[in-house]
């Protein structure tokens, strides 16, 4: 049975991992137990956070990030988007603009996150 992706952060350097299969060992980094990131835990603006998912076509869905349009800027931005499908999921880092495109044919898209780099992760779930 596919689990569910995990996002982690370390405290100390910046360092941000994803798991693909846990095996129960803490994540740790610069001697120190990484921070699970929870998505939508963080006190900030949803409207500018939470992934906006569109099916464009059979298997094609874009995404923007919030209602209204994130922030680009070198001091704040969305650093990656991960589309959650039934089989896995594919990583596309964002460069300029706060919206992403896939195409997940044959699999079901289940969730998608955005990670900002000043307020974290954020996730939608697909129905």
């Amino acid at each position: 049975m596919k689990e569910q992706v995990k996002f982690f952060r370390c405290n100390i350097c910046g360092n941000l991992v994803a798991t693909i299969n846990s095996s129960g060992v803490p994540m740790v980094c610069c001697d120190e137990e990484m921070e699970e990131l929870q998505a939508n835990t963080v006190d900030a603006s949803t409207e500018k956070h939470v992934p906006v998912v569109t099916n464009v076509s059979e298997g094609v869905w874009n995404v923007k990030i919030g209602s209204v349009p994130h922030p680009m800027t070198p001091e704040h931005f969305i650093d990656f988007v991960y589309f959650e499908t039934s089989n896995g999921g594919q990583l596309v880092y964002l460069n300029g603009e706060p919206s992403a495109q896939v195409c997940t044919l044959g699999e079901k898209l289940t969730a998608v996150y955005a990670y900002c780099n000043l307020h974290g992760l954020w996730k939608t779930e697909i129905k």
